[in-house]
């Protein structure tokens, strides 16, 4: 059995930079220092927050590897959440018991750039470098490459580039700017993506100017089911889309975002009216007809979702690298070992076999 963390994270070091191209040097980013008693207000940021990214004339929270690493206990170290250390992050996942972790971004889940060349430089950058870490950790780590979303075209050349370079996925937020999923500027994108049979990773996040308006207006706090609903999003419209039945061997994930919501949307994105018996097996039905995979959160009802949409359909993930309970990210595995309602076999799929089915690793 191969264990697959399926959702981890790094968060990006100043260093990852290193990688623009001579030519593209022009956009570095370039980090912004708060003020003591000074506030700044915007995206993933909070009182707490110390440094800013400053990319494309826009800021950027930026998460604090130290501070992270700091309230963990020592469970992790900045090293490892920054991927500076690549040994030390491989160390972590022998004690989470995973054979391979798979790298999200946590900059690029939420950033936009203006300028579409900007856009391409930083996204090709970070593509190099996290190749360049992944491939130090003797294929225990693999990772989520990152498009340019306002250059499809070239995105759809760099993908060829990243499937020989260790990609295993590409990432998309539920919504990009203003368009869905189901917009067909991002077809070469999914043309690509199906023949080089690599998966589309939908996170949560977004890149939309009128989301950020809504989770930042004055005295808003952090709130899960804004930051998980462009997830949501996303699945419905592609549902009721065309894209499902033009791309038919394209792969689907959602990330991040739970799946108590599922039998929801399904049936609301179809029309439908059904009593729970028949909706159980419209959702199992609409999952394996197009190719959708989700992972599901430690607090949910397993034994209650699994009968809408089937055990080999779900997965397990730690989140590792960003700030939580320690037990949801080094101890993920322990946690799900010690619930009475997941059967040894729900288990194995959760953190193994079903992540088989959505990733050809």
């Amino acid at each position: 059995m191969k264990v697959i963390d399926v959702d981890a994270h790094v968060v990006e070091p100043a260093s990852c930079w290193d990688y623009l191209s001579e030519a593209d040097k022009q956009y570095r980013p370039s980090v912004l220092r708060k003020e003591v008693g000074a506030t700044i207000a915007t995206h993933f940021s909070g009182p707490n927050t110390k440094e800013y990214w400053v990319i494309d004339n826009h800021l950027y929270g930026k998460h604090d590897a130290a501070a992270i690493a700091f309230y963990s206990n020592g469970e992790v170290t900045e090293g490892s959440i920054t991927l500076d250390d690549v040994p030390a992050r491989v160390a972590d996942l022998d004690k989470q018991k995973v054979d391979v972790q798979l790298q999200f971004s946590s900059l690029f889940l939420n950033i936009r750039c203006a300028r579409p060349e900007a856009e391409l430089a930083l996204t090709r950058a970070w593509n190099r470098w996290i190749a360049d870490r992944c491939a130090q950790s003797n294929g225990r780590l693999r990772w989520i490459f990152v498009p340019s979303l306002k250059n499809p075209e070239a995105t759809a050349k760099d993908m060829e580039w990243a499937v020989k370079n260790g990609a295993v996925g590409i990432l998309f937020r539920g919504l990009e700017g203003d368009r869905f999923l189901d917009h067909p500027v991002f077809d070469p994108v999914y043309a690509k993506a199906q023949e080089l049979d690599l998966p589309i990773c939908v996170h949560i996040g977004h890149g939309s100017p009128a989301m950020e308006t809504i989770t930042q207006r004055e005295g808003a706090t952090f709130n899960r089911f804004i930051s998980d609903s462009p997830n949501y999003y996303a699945f419905s419209v592609l549902l009721n889309s065309k894209h499902l039945e033009a791309f038919p061997k394209l792969r689907w994930g959602f990330f991040e975002s739970g799946c108590t919501w599922v039998p929801a949307a399904v049936q609301t994105a179809l029309h439908l009216r059904l009593p729970p018996p028949k909706l159980m097996e419209k959702v199992q039905e609409t999952l394996a007809k197009h190719n959708m995979w989700l992972t599901c959160e430690l607090h949910e009802d397993l034994s209650y979702l699994v009968r809408y949409t089937g055990e080999d359909r779900l997965m397990m993930s730690s989140d590792y690298g960003h700030p939580g309970d320690v037990a949801d990210t080094i101890l993920y595995r322990q946690a799900l070992d010690a619930r009475s309602d997941v059967s040894a076999g729900l288990n194995r799929k959760l953190v193994a076999d079903t992540a088989h089915g959505l990733f050809r690793i």
